[in-house]
């Protein structure tokens, strides 16, 4: 066997051992009561402790179970006279509310969330074992010879109206700890998803009703009669629920770990692109389950090929990530309170459909890429005729119109034999003449730089590089690349530039173009403030448009306070 069920053999053993001992005890010592049901309420505990440890060994709630069983059995062992451990027997009778607070609290995942789930829990620990603590260091031993004796350090302590008010405090401290264990479990409901209020149902139920009863246990004594025996009986009972639900939480988990089975049927027939969201849904029991699927860098997807988030932080939701053979294959979104065994078996069930899935919606992102890159093509068109225009109008069109009104005014001082005028009227218009060519070269090298067609991508970077206002290190070799790869490289490091000049706050930048293979590798850095958003703008978004439309890739980096820097990577035939 393993090391978790001799764990679990050994708290039943203990059980055992422990409950019939002390059943043993008290009934040689003729204590009134229900024998049978008292076994069965306190063995029940260390069943389920022994449960929770083999399925559930980093849970807290297996060692809580077995504790309360322990603590259970601590008031039959009391039934000995003068025992040298009658002290912590006590104390430990006196747990019991804190233990059993703490269990139900802490369901199902065994832990306390909330600094006032903690502070009543302690307060559930701290009270009742206090008062004991306190009422047995006062009580008067000569009065009750069965109880245990007064340190030896602590003479002057025996007070009996004192021992009283402790254990009176003791006795109707669930009068003040029941009402904030109801404020707990009520935020506890308020904030759990739906999920969650399922799973906790059934125990909440149980701990409302046991709570009740406990807190009328201090208006029962020998004189309530069938009264108080009822309350006592309801009590037991109530508390052997509380174990047991919990087995049934384990067991229902391996009910719901059947349903694989069924999903694993219906993966058996094609499934529609976008209906296998709907099958996980039904088969972890939750509707609100989404599937997001990687599509490179830190970009997700939906089924529809639409960004999706998987890492944000929803409210009551978990991330679950499925990998298949190290990289991510998916991940689910799904209700924290499901057991996360649950979502690995059914994850890894519908692993193919999964992958097939995310192909789909791979291609359903790029399909949507595309048309929002069309778009964006045909806006920047409709923006870059509106460019050349507007720089048509307010620059070479204005030279012209006034290199025209410059002609009419010579033709004019000509025959009016205003011959020394005319000179200077004509080198006017000269000067105007060249600028509006000088205006008209940068426009068309704005648009196709002519050093590109002639010379090369090596020396149009460099004329690039040259305008930039900080130091730029060129490293571009000599070697011409098709029209389109070198005219998307060109673009590339044009506008990388720019953003470096307008940016960056840069004190150094570099450029490298380089041929790998059938690739032409194409990076931008810079040592600037780094933090740019590519999505903010249209300049990166226009990159990307022409790198795609090459088939390359496009791949930017920009931590805050490390610089920036852009790659890109083409695919690079020989130029014909």
């Amino acid at each position: 066997m393993t090391r978790r069920r001799w764990a679990a053999l050994g708290v039943v053993v203990l059980g055992l051992g422990w409950g019939l001992g002390g059943e043993a005890v008290s009934i040689a010592h003729h204590v009134d009561e229900n024998h049978l049901l008292d076994f069965a309420t306190g063995f029940s505990f260390f069943l389920g402790g022994a449960v929770a440890v083999d399925r559930r060994p980093g849970n807290r709630l297996g060692p809580l179970m077995v504790l309360n069983g322990v603590s259970w059995f601590c008031g039959n062992w009391m039934n000995i006279p003068n025992g040298w451990s009658l002290e912590f027997l006590h104390l430990g009778e006196a747990a019991a509310a804190g233990l059993l607070a703490h269990l139900v609290v802490a369901y199902p995942s065994g832990r306390l969330t909330t600094r006032f789930e903690r502070a009543v829990v302690l307060a559930a620990y701290v009270v009742p074992t206090g008062a004991m603590a306190l009422s047995l260091l006062t009580q008067d031993t000569s009065r009750c010879p069965a109880c245990p004796a007064v340190p030896a350090a602590l003479p002057d302590l025996p007070d009996a109206a004192l021992a009283h008010r402790f254990f009176l405090v003791y006795d109707r401290s669930a009068w003040v700890l029941v009402p904030l264990f109801f404020a707990v479990l009520w935020l506890r409901w308020h904030r759990s998803s739906p999920a969650a209020r399922r799973d906790l149902a059934p125990l909440w139920a149980v701990a409302c009703i046991l709570v009740v009863v406990f807190s009328l246990s201090p208006f029962t004594s020998s004189e309530s009669g069938g009264f108080a025996y009822l309350i006592w009986e309801l009590n037991a009972v109530l508390n052997t629920a509380v174990p047991w639900i919990f087995v049934y939480g384990l067991l229902s988990t391996r009910l719901a770990q059947s349903a694989i089975g069924g999903l694993v049927v219906d993966l058996q027939s094609p499934v529609a692109p976008g209906q296998l969201r709907a099958l996980l849904a039904r088969t972890l029991a939750d509707p609100a389950v989404q599937v997001a699927y990687p599509m490179g860098g830190d970009r997700w997807v939906d089924a529809d090929g639409r960004p999706a988030d998987p890492h944000a932080p929803y409210s009551g939701r978990r991330t679950t990530m499925v990998e298949r053979h190290g990289h991510p294959l998916a991940a689910l979104v799904h209700d924290v309170a499901l057991d996360p065994d649950l979502v690995r078996a059914t994850a890894a069930a519908a692993g193919m459909a999964l992958d097939n899935e995310r192909l789909h919606a791979e291609l359903r992102a790029q399909l949507e890429e595309v048309r929002a890159s069309r778009e964006r093509i045909v806006l920047a068109g409709d923006a870059e005729r509106r460019r050349v225009e507007r720089d048509l109008h307010d620059g070479a069109q204005q030279r012209l119109l006034a290199l025209s009104l410059a002609l009419r005014t010579a033709r004019r001082q000509l025959g009016n034999g205003e011959q020394s005028l005319v000179a200077d009227t004509l080198e006017r218009t000269g000067q105007e003449l060249a600028t509006a060519i000088d205006e008209l070269r940068e426009l068309a090298r704005g648009i196709h730089p002519t050093v590109l067609t002639d010379a090369g991508l090596g020396p149009a970077v460099a004329m690039v590089a040259g305008r930039v206002p900080v130091p730029v290190d060129v490293a571009v070799g000599d070697e011409r690349y098709p029209p389109p790869v070198e005219a998307t490289a060109y673009f590339v490091v044009s506008e990388a530039l720019a953003n470096v000049t307008k940016h960056s706050h840069a004190t150094h930048a570099g450029v490298a173009v380089a041929r790998v293979g059938d690739h032409l590798h194409v990076e931008v850095c810079d040592d600037g403030r780094g933090g740019a958003d590519p999505g903010r703008g249209s300049g990166l978004a226009g990159l990307r448009d022409r790198v795609i439309a090459v088939g390359g890739t496009l791949s930017f980096e920009s931590e805050p306070g490390a610089g920036t820097v852009v790659r890109v990577d083409l695919p690079c035939q020989d130029a014909p």
